[in-house]
């Protein structure tokens, strides 16, 4: 129980911290499903591209 009065003293200061890596994870997140669907994207169209270039040999 003495964990929880310590967070409720310091819970401006532990909200704030909180809030700031909830926000850095968020938009970390954002960037490497982004990141992930272009180059899923680009592994696509470079296979197709292999795959006609295959088909016309």
């Amino acid at each position: 129980m003495d964990n929880i009065n310590n967070i409720d003293k310091n819970s401006n200061d532990y909200e704030a911290r909180w809030g700031f890596y909830l926000k850095s994870e968020i938009l970390n997140g954002r960037v490497a499903m982004v990141a992930l669907i272009l180059i899923l994207v680009i592994e696509v169209i470079t296979k197709q591209t292999l795959f006609n270039l295959m088909s016309f040999f």
